[in-house]
């Protein structure tokens, strides 16, 4: 056998081939783990709360827009937490989903408050006016 491949009783490496290291050249590796996993299925990105919460206020301002107040409220909310949420100049599908249910809300607020409108002063020109 050859000599140098040879190790002693105690399985330890010849004195020539034991390394010398130092705690403060160790080098370690981060491991990233938004990359895909071992299996191959994409990993996927967290959602932003954000775009939830805009959505909630959507629904909350299509469900409260015949209170006008509730409606108004919500639909402003949710618009700007959709805007918020906005990423890469993207925006989620949450946050989509925000976006056009904050604009219905505020479209059916705005129907409302002028048929009301408009139901008042046909009211007041049937007695005859305000004078």
């Amino acid at each position: 056998m050859d000599q140098e491949n040879q190790m002693n009783y105690n399985n330890e490496p010849i004195a020539d081939q034991k390394e010398t290291t130092y705690p403060d050249t160790l080098k370690t590796e981060e491991t990233n783990w938004n990359q895909h996993n071992g299996a191959g299925q994409p990993v996927k990105a967290p959602q932003s709360t954000l775009a939830l919460v805009s959505l909630v206020m959507g629904i909350l301002g299509i469900v409260t827009s015949c209170c006008i107040y509730g409606g108004l409220i919500f639909g402003s909310l949710g618009i700007m937490f959709a805007l918020l949420s906005k990423t890469e100049e993207r925006l989620e599908g949450y946050a989509k989903g925000g976006l056009i249910t904050s604009i219905i809300s505020l479209v059916l607020v705005s129907v409302i408050f002028f048929v009301l409108i408009i139901m008042a002063v046909a009211g007041l020109i049937d007695r005859g006016g305000m004078f």
